[in-house]
């Protein structure tokens, strides 16, 4: 079990992913509520192409 004092530590997210677009991918992130990572407090995070994915997860998951 993780130390839910410590920093960045986050249990039971689910992260979903909508492809709206295959090639190049398009779409949008969906947190779940118990993640409390997206900026903002939006539920999606929108994103498009390979580079758009990363920066999508890289908002999501908190990465400093």
């Amino acid at each position: 079990m993780s130390d839910p004092d410590a920093a960045g530590t986050v249990d039971g997210v689910e992260i979903r992913i909508v492809l709206d677009r295959l090639d190049p991918p398009e779409g949008r992130l969906q947190v779940t509520s118990g993640a409390g990572r997206a900026p903002d407090g939006m539920s999606e995070v929108p994103f498009a192409g390979w580079l758009g994915l990363l920066r999508a997860l890289y908002l999501v998951t908190g990465s400093n």
